[in-house]
């Protein structure tokens, strides 16, 4: 017999209050966490290729 609690497995009646916990989360996630990290990625991309155009390679030509 496996004693071991795991925090898994949940009562029923809680279950519906956490699927609302993680469908916020997940909203919160896709239409704000999302598009803020890609915005800063696209920047940070932007800028890495500005700072080698000055420094190594000269402006695109």
């Amino acid at each position: 017999m496996n004693t071991q609690t795991s925090g898994r497995s949940a009562p029923s009646g809680a279950a519906a209050p956490a699927s609302k916990s993680e469908w916020r989360r997940f909203l919160l996630l896709a239409f704000v966490g999302l598009p803020i990290t890609m915005t800063l990625a696209i920047a940070a991309y932007g800028f890495v290729v500005w700072f080698l155009q000055i420094l190594f390679f000269g402006p695109p030509s």
